[in-house]
């Protein structure tokens, strides 16, 4: 056999493993993650991780099936010189341990070559790494929507539920009619990660942008969400994590203030930072973002006690005195 037909009888090998390997991950995702109940985000996260990798290998020219440790610590490193932060790599590298399951499960491995693989060590306190809006910011994306529009008043909504709340995007995504309660006591009933349930008790502000959304909400909708796309393809379906966060980071680079780290998940951050800053409980914090430890919340007394003990200000102080 020529050099030629070798490579490319070695390619079609490689592409089938491929395959192999895929169809296998796809239905263990579909049994084992989240008890055979995860969202179609989840999985569809899962798989795009996945299939990042397993193009990784393809561009090495390896089989992912037959990949060994010294690989996956390659594909690691291949990760950190892209710029991910450590977080995203703890992702991604926890998804290929998912695959490599897959594959064990599947009989096409006897070991799992990712099970001690884990990110690199941060260089950083947690705190450092929290990305808030500044207030100005804050308040102008919030307001940012034009609240004549149906579109305007569905996202408004969205974003007070994210900002005013600090609810994570699945949280708002997931939301349904029958978890609001805008009555006496305005609350939502939001269902946060590994389904725990919690309630959040709503300001008078957001109760207003929530009954002008649901006040142009389509009618005739067959399911209960919340909140749905506008757009001609999808008109009236829920809307997606994915649409929620394309949502945002086009209001933040409207307002000048998309920049490295920040998008929606900041909003989280800032409803946090800010609420402490102006003098809310951390404990109250905690139960607002459905943290299960007080260590969670913690991060932004860091960040605001950072803010306020600035030993700067005392040398100012002394300058201008």
């Amino acid at each position: 056999m020529n050099e030629m037909a070798m490579t490319v009888r070695g390619a079609v090998e490689i592409e089938e493993a491929q395959t192999d390997i895929l169809s296998a991950f796809a239905a263990f995702l579909r049994l084992n993650v989240a008890q055979g109940d995860a969202s179609e985000e989840t999985i569809r996260s899962y798989h795009a991780n996945a299939g990042q990798f397993v193009g990784w290998c393809w561009d090495q020219g390896l089989d992912p099936a037959a990949a060994n440790e010294g690989d996956l610590e390659r594909y690691r490193a291949a990760l950190v010189a892209e710029g991910y932060q450590r977080g995203t790599i703890a992702v991604k590298l926890s998804v290929v341990r998912r695959l490599y399951q897959a594959a064990l499960w599947r009989g096409l491995r006897t070991d799992n070559p990712a099970a001690g693989l884990k990110a690199p060590k941060e260089r950083s306190d947690r705190s450092e790494r929290v990305k808030f809006l500044p207030l100005a910011g804050f308040q102008q994306l919030l307001s940012s929507p034009d609240g004549t529009t149906v579109r305007g008043k569905r996202d408004r909504a969205i974003l007070a539920l994210l900002g005013f709340h600090g609810l994570r995007v699945s949280e708002v995504a997931g939301l349904e009619i029958a978890n609001l309660h805008l009555g006496e006591s305005p609350r939502i009933t939001v269902t946060g990660k590994g389904g725990k349930t919690r309630q959040v008790y709503l300001i008078a502000t957001t109760r207003r942008i929530l009954e002008a959304w649901l006040a142009v909400r389509p009618a005739g909708l067959h399911h209960q969400r919340v909140f749905v796309a506008l757009d001609n393809r999808s008109a009236g379906g829920p809307l997606s994590d994915r649409s929620i966060r394309y949502m945002v980071d086009g209001h933040l680079g409207a307002l000048g203030l998309k920049e490295d780290g920040i998008s929606c998940h900041s909003l989280r951050h800032s409803f946090a930072t800010w609420s402490l800053a102006g003098g809310a409980k951390l404990e109250s914090i905690q139960d607002a973002l459905g943290h299960d430890s007080i260590e969670t919340t913690q991060i932004y007394a860091k960040v605001v006690d950072r803010m306020r003990e600035n030993p700067t200000l005392y040398l100012e102080r002394l300058i201008t005195a």
